[in-house]
């Protein structure tokens, strides 16, 4: 400011040293150098400071930017580790689940196969214990028919001439 201020009070001198329409031509340059020299001091004292600022706070957001996307990034990588490992843990469930699942299938299907043999064992016990009482029972019945019909016989032949005969024989024998 101090290098101009002497530049701009010898253009005044030689503008207004020459009079007339040079004049005019020299103020419009004076106040054009003037208008400039105070944007040039205005831009130096505040408009540095805000592009610096403005400069500072977008590379502020962009590192930021950065850091959200890096976060973002490690976040979906995690997400999706998690995913995987919930997959293998899922699929190693669902192994498990179909191996248990077969197995207790096969203890049932066993214990299943016991129980219809012993059902079949007993089953056929009942039956051979029914068979020998009804055997048992059969042959009751028979000998007790048999006795009936054996009795019946001998009074129906059994007279006191065969019984004379029947005592004699006996008799004979035993002598």
């Amino acid at each position: 400011m101090k290098k101009v201020f002497p530049f701009v009070l010898g253009t005044v001198s030689v503008a207004v040293a020459s009079g007339g329409e040079g004049g005019l031509l020299v103020w419009k340059i004076i106040n054009t150098i003037f208008l400039v020299i105070l944007l040039a001091w205005i831009i130096k004292k505040w408009g540095i400071q805000f592009f610096e600022n403005r400069r500072k706070s977008i590379a502020s957001m962009v590192e930021e930017a950065q850091k959200a996307q890096a976060d973002s990034r490690r976040a979906l990588e995690e997400a999706q580790a998690k995913l995987e490992d919930a997959k293998m843990k899922f699929e190693e469930s669902l192994k498990i689940a179909e191996e248990t699942a077969k197995k207790e299938r096969e203890v049932a299907l066993k214990e299943a196969r016991e129980m219809a043999e012993r059902i079949k064992s007993q089953a056929k016990e009942t039956i051979m214990v029914e068979i020998k009482r009804g055997e048992n029972e059969l042959r009751k019945y028979a000998v007790q028919k048999a006795i009936e019909i054996s009795e019946k016989i001998v009074k129906e032949k059994i007279n006191p001439e065969v019984e004379k005969e029947i005592i004699l024989k006996t008799l004979k024998s035993i002598s």
